[in-house]
């Protein structure tokens, strides 16, 4: 009896204290909704980070972007780029400062799965630029990208109105003859996946159609013009797609390949040499 009527006692309190506190309930059921009000942009922030276009290797990329803006009129940043390559000879110092004589452009866009694979050894190699295994390699680590996917208020594809000059479109044709000829360029004979490296190269001349990130080397260099004679009169040097990895698959790898295309060294392991040996 004394149990039950200690479990009794205990109800009839709390109900007691609910009908006293009723008038603190409104209160609590405001106050929730207000929190739950004020919480909701860093609950959508913090669930919108899961899906965020905005990885990691889009930051990277973006951070070395050349703006299309006013590629309708052959105005922007990407068109100078190309006139430099296109007409390498009457390139003022202004512009030759500006990009180097040496460097990497790779076309790249949003939500490409295998630009988020890749972008890792660009960053690599940045990032240990002159260091241990990357030490000795001349100039600086330059990069610049191109948004191949980037389109204006009107929705007009940016990138096409640049690539489809006359000069342009030629420039690539006469590289991919240079980059298709497996008996002057080491890495179309090289490398393990030769055929489709070589077909792939076709899809070049079709914007719509080129895969990304497609890397250019370019190289300006006398020693690099020396070094490798199938660099195209437009300083293009190399043209690289799935970054065949040296040693790996991981970033360092990837970081490894692309410092042998940039060092081309006379090595029996480089595969952009004419040194290499299977």
């Amino acid at each position: 009896m004394f149990i039950l009527k200690a479990i009794g006692n205990f109800f009839v309190r709390i109900g007691r204290w609910i009908k006293n506190t009723a008038w603190i309930q409104p209160l609590l059921i405001v106050g929730g909704i207000f929190a739950i009000i004020f919480s909701i942009p860093y609950i959508t922030k913090w669930v919108g980070s899961w899906f965020s276009s905005s990885s990691a290797s889009e930051k990277y990329y973006s951070s070395h972007k050349i703006s299309l803006k006013n590629a309708e009129k052959h105005e922007s940043d990407v068109d100078k780029l190309f006139t430099y390559l296109t007409k390498p000879e009457e390139a003022d110092k202004k512009i030759i400062n500006k990009y180097g004589e040496k460097f990497f452009v790779t076309l790249v866009q949003d939500g490409c799965s295998a630009c988020d694979e890749r972008y890792g050894g660009f960053k690599t190699l940045e990032e240990n630029w002159g260091k241990g295994e990357f030490a000795g390699l001349d100039g600086k680590f330059k990069l610049y990208t191109i948004y191949v996917d980037s389109k204006n208020d009107d929705k007009e594809n940016l990138f096409e109105k640049v690539y489809n000059r006359e000069d342009v479109v030629g420039m690539f044709e006469r590289s991919i003859e240079s980059m298709q000829d497996t008996d002057n360029h080491p890495y179309a004979r090289n490398s393990s996946t030769s055929s489709s490296y070589i077909s792939e190269l076709e899809n070049i001349v079709i914007p719509e159609q080129i895969s990304t990130p497609t890397t250019l080397l370019i190289d300006f260099t006398k020693e690099g013009r020396e070094a490798a004679p199938w660099t195209t009169s437009n300083g293009i040097r190399e043209i690289l797609f799935s970054f065949e990895s040296t040693g790996g698959s991981d970033d360092y790898a990837k970081a490894r390949t692309l410092r042998n295309a940039w060092s081309n060294a006379a090595d029996a392991t480089n595969v952009f040499s004419k040194a290499y040996k299977k």
